[in-house]
């Protein structure tokens, strides 16, 4: 059977695993197709191996909730203040075939997620050996989310600061808006000022409150 007539076969019969941070995460058999690791020269067929990456990260990151990963492909920040993220598996590497993706294709993956999917964003353009911040929940759908919380519990009007929106249990956030990493709640709101939603109130040139407006 012709790679990419195995790349669709493997999609295709695929679960979709529901997220549930008790349990590992179950790599779909793709996982464990050698070629899948290397960028396949047709490009019919490498863009297989992109969509089935592209889908592999976005269930694994949340099933973990995992908001944003290193040039590696490891977790850096995660929802779930139980986990340990260095004992996660790792994404790129299947030590039982001895098989993982090498640097310059990681980064064309990762390209993909953010140009073409507009699933991810590099945490620094500039620096894309960084990481990138995963959205396998539209960036929009976070801020409607958070948004709508405040309305409906009357805080907005009220300035609020960084620390509060991630680390306060006094805002009654509902478990889905809970342990967002700084750096990812900053982005919410930044996309939230475009929808004027939000005023950003600065000191020194860092955001020192956030108005919900």
């Amino acid at each position: 059977m012709k790679y990419d007539k195995v790349f669709t076969y493997l999609i295709k019969t695929t679960c979709t695993i529901a997220p549930s941070m008790a349990e590992p995460f179950i790599f779909p058999k793709i996982h464990s197709f050698p070629p899948l690791y290397t960028k396949q020269p047709n490009l019919t067929v490498q863009e297989k191996q992109l969509e089935s990456w592209s889908d592999l990260i976005l269930n694994y990151c949340q099933h973990y909730r995992v908001t944003s990963l290193s040039q590696a492909g490891l977790p850096l920040t995660s929802q779930n203040s139980q986990l340990k993220l260095d004992q996660l598996p790792s994404i790129f590497e299947n030590k039982s075939i001895d098989r993982q993706v090498n640097d310059e294709f990681k980064s064309i993956i990762f390209k993909y997620l953010v140009n073409k999917l507009h699933k991810a964003e590099y945490i620094n353009v500039k620096k894309k050996d960084e990481g990138i911040f995963v959205w396998w929940k539209p960036l929009l759908e976070w801020a409607s989310c958070l948004y709508n919380h405040m309305n409906d519990t009357g805080q907005t009007g009220t300035v609020f600061t960084i620390f509060e929106l991630t680390s306060s249990n006094e805002l009654g956030l509902p478990e889905s808006l809970r342990n967002i990493d700084s750096s990812v709640m900053i982005r919410i709101l930044r996309s939230m000022v475009k929808q004027g939603r939000t005023q950003l109130i600065m000191e020194d040139g860092e955001i020192g409150g956030v108005k919900f407006i």
